[in-house]
């Protein structure tokens, strides 16, 4: 009995007048896009909100929990401010003590000392080297001719090409450069590392953007300094591991160094200013972890969301519209109580899929509800102009 006090009842007109008032809402929500996004007034409030997203939240509890986990196949290596001589110096010890696959995370412009040049060029003849190279508007930015060999493993640094977002939270593991694909370093030391085992199961995730998923920032991963390679004789840890090689600042102020760090969702600060948290070689450590270990996010297609996004703005604007009728005096503390469950559910439900390997989008469904619901009023002086002027019957006015 009381299920049907707060139930609309079926009724071909209050179905009518929900897809007409969809209609209208997602007209309106259209046009104030296209003004929105063309209006400079509304950049401040684009750039405050372009670079949050709530499942920021599980990342922040995500990384507490996974304190002192560090991961057992890859091994980062901080170049600091090292010369030329004492990296080649490095990657010769290195490349010793047989690791998987040594990644080198840095690029030599210019030509300088012809003897330190000529070092680096020695270490880029390892065999289970990859370089990387960086993609600018002006062009590519690589390794100097003479360090560099012409047949060298590389990849591009770059983690997205999303202008809109300086938070890194996808990368791109193909980029289609006219006839030619260019591969993203992490891809190409992973299928470096992976050798017989990469198949074409793994292309699928890599045609287009993906989002990264994090296992854990630079406390997360075994870190070398210079002093734990070039004052030591062997070293065991790195056989037959993943290292990789670049900046990762100064082992006891690196917090307050930002020279190649990035924000990501791991920042403690997802809200408000902060400075960057990850350093670029940690980046690239994440996402070779996602692909060697096939453990990518699955994304919930668009047309999904769109269905989804279509359905439950009609329910509610269904509810709504036999509410509004009703003229009830609660009306108000009913639309903000419902909305508001209507919100936490959806973000809870997002956040327990993220949690399981899944992105499921609701924002956009969230926003394109509530701000529907939010023109019932509007909508309500349309259909009394219609009932008017047409005789137009509808639930709100009919003969």
């Amino acid at each position: 009995m009381y299920l049907k006090k707060i139930l609309p009842k079926p009724n071909k007109f209050l179905l009518k007048e929900a897809l007409f008032c969809m209609v209208f809402s997602f007209i309106i929500l259209g046009l104030v896009s296209l003004i929105g996004f063309n209006l400079s007034f509304f950049t401040p409030f684009n750039n405050a909100f372009k670079d949050f997203s709530y499942l920021d939240l599980y990342y922040a509890e995500k990384l507490d929990r996974n304190i002192g986990d560090i991961n057992k196949d890859i091994v980062l290596v901080n170049v600091e401010r090292l010369g030329r001589a004492e990296i080649a110096a490095m990657m010769t010890k290195l490349e010793r003590q047989k690791p998987k696959v040594i990644g080198l995370d840095i690029i030599f412009k210019e030509e300088r000392d012809p003897i330190e040049d000529r070092a680096l060029a020695q270490g880029h003849r390892m065999e289970n080297l990859v370089t990387t190279y960086s993609i600018l508007n002006s062009g590519v930015d690589s390794s100097a001719a003479r360090i560099s060999r012409p047949d060298q493993i590389s990849g591009y640094s770059n983690f997205s090409f999303d202008p809109t977002s300086s938070v890194v939270r996808n990368f791109q593991g193909y980029r289609k450069d006219g006839d030619s694909v260019q591969v993203a370093f992490g891809v190409a030391v992973a299928k470096f590392v992976m050798g017989e085992k990469w198949d074409g199961s793994l292309e699928r995730y890599l045609d287009e953007e993906r989002p990264i998923n994090y296992k854990g920032n630079r406390d997360n991963f075994l870190i070398l300094e210079p002093d734990d390679i070039l004052g030591r004789d062997t070293i065991p840890v790195v056989m037959n591991k993943i290292v990789l090689m670049g900046y990762l600042g100064h082992q006891e102020n690196h917090r307050f160094d930002i020279e190649d760090k990035h924000f990501t969702p791991m920042n403690e600060k997802f809200v408000g200013k902060s400075a960057p948290d990850t350093f670029g070689v940690v980046i690239h450590a994440n996402i070779i972890n996602m692909i060697v270990s096939d453990d990518f996010i699955s994304v919930v297609p668009n047309w999904i969301l769109v269905l989804l996004t279509i359905l439950f703005t009609f329910l509610a604007l269904t509810y709504f519209i036999w509410l509004a009728k009703r003229q009830l005096a609660s009306y108000i503390l009913r639309l903000n109580i419902v909305r508001l469950v209507f919100i936490a559910v959806f973000v809870w439900i997002a956040l327990l899929l993220f949690r399981n390997g899944i992105l499921f989008k609701t924002a956009g469904i969230i926003a394109v509800a509530a701000f529907s619901i939010g023109l019932i009023g509007y909508y309500k002086k349309l259909a009394h102009f219609l009932y008017k002027k047409y005789k137009w019957n509808g639930y709100f006015y009919q003969d």
